[in-house]
């Protein structure tokens, strides 16, 4: 700016010799323009450059912000939930049905296929040798044609329930009595097998076949030598079929566990 102010002065010093010596003043004249020009530059240089170096400084410090936060620890965030296995380890024998008085871990609830065709009793009296026993009787109406019960830890709902699965690695096999109404009766017995959002560790489920019952009591077996039992909710599986039982079927079963 000052040296704008001293080319102005020139300017009209040039103009007070214009009007006092004539035409000779005019290379005065053009000299004093050039410098106006020369000092207007300089100063929009000088005003550039401080521009240029004011961008780069809240680049700069921009950028340094951003390496900040980028760099800040994501390992401080806490979750709002820690998943936690309820998954409880268990001493053999460990009964799935003893009476229906008795205390157990597990409960006929998974109903399946045509449930409208099943109807249990599990506090059936049969005998006074076995006063309380699981009656299952299956009339074939559905369209499905099959029906089938999963015995499971209360809170299972088909796997997408709680996580109520139990460890019974402490079990080499599954055993229960069974027996038909007539005899002839064709039925499949199961463990494990439940899949969803909690899933049992032994998968498939391991099935005994299908077995035609008598109708004298039988004790059954399930190996379940070196299958992965540490996580089970479904204790015990029935299912039947129309096909097998085309005049429907009567069953009874009892004292269901996993032994040693």
């Amino acid at each position: 700016m000052k040296q704008i102010t001293i080319a102005v002065l020139m300017l009209v010093s040039v103009s007070l010799l214009l009007q006092s010596c004539g035409p000779s003043a005019d290379d005065i004249k053009a000299t004093a323009q050039a410098e106006i020009y020369q000092a207007q530059t300089q100063q929009a240089e000088q005003d550039a450059v401080i521009a240029i170096q004011t961008a780069m400084a809240v680049e700069k410090e921009g950028l340094a912000m951003t390496q900040t936060a980028v760099a800040m620890p994501t390992a401080t965030l806490i979750p709002t939930q820690t998943p936690v296995s309820l998954s409880e380890n268990t001493s053999c024998p460990l009964y799935v049905y003893q009476d229906w008085s008795a205390d157990t871990k597990f409960v006929p609830e998974g109903f399946m296929g045509d449930i409208s065709d099943i109807n249990l009793d599990d506090n059936f009296l049969l005998d006074a040798n076995r006063p309380n026993v699981i009656k299952i009787a299956y009339t074939p109406k559905g369209e499905q044609n099959w029906a089938g019960v999963y015995w499971w830890v209360p809170g299972t709902n088909f796997g997408n329930g709680d996580d109520v699965g139990l460890d019974i690695s402490c079990a080499s096999k599954l055993t229960f009595w069974a027996r038909g109404e007539n005899g002839g009766e064709k039925a499949e017995f199961k463990v494990g097998g439940i899949k969803g959002t909690h899933s049992d560790s032994l998968q498939p489920a391991l099935s005994s076949g299908t077995i035609t019952l008598t109708a004298e009591w039988r004790q059954y077996t399930i190996d379940l030598t070196g299958k992965d039992l540490s996580y089970i909710m479904g204790g015990f599986v029935w299912v039947t079929k129309k096909p097998a039982n085309p005049n429907g079927a009567t069953i009874y079963v009892d004292d269901i566990r996993f032994e040693q």
